[in-house]
């Protein structure tokens, strides 16, 4: 499946600043051919994201945050929000996710 996320380091300053698929799979430590590493894959259309979210403070990767938005387009996701529209409990989940590649509960045969 084709990418559509292009990098903009180094482009335009009006052009926010996503980190390339390699830097997402290399920063989480991602396992190749890992049920995370597909997760990620799918998830960077960074389109859907505002701009300032390429370089704030909320510590969500950015294929987490367009996977959560597909998956809840009814949410608010404000600049005037601390945390940006997302639930606390992502950080959790991101913990979860990058210590469970596999995506599966221990025991779970099915994966989230």
């Amino acid at each position: 499946m084709k990418s559509k996320h292009v990098s903009t380091k180094g482009s335009s300053k009006n052009q926010p600043a996503w980190p390339t698929l390699q830097e997402q799979l290399a920063a989480a430590n991602v396992v190749p051919n890992s049920a995370l590493e597909k997760l990620i894959k799918e998830n960077q259309d960074f389109s859907t994201l505002r701009p300032e979210e390429a370089d704030d403070s909320i510590g969500l990767p950015p294929w987490l945050r367009v996977h959560w938005r597909k998956t809840h387009p009814e949410g608010k996701y404000s600049a005037n929000d601390k945390s940006g529209g997302y639930p606390r409990v992502l950080q959790r989940t991101h913990a979860w996710m990058l210590s469970h590649q596999s995506l599966k509960s221990e025991g779970e045969e099915g994966t989230l």
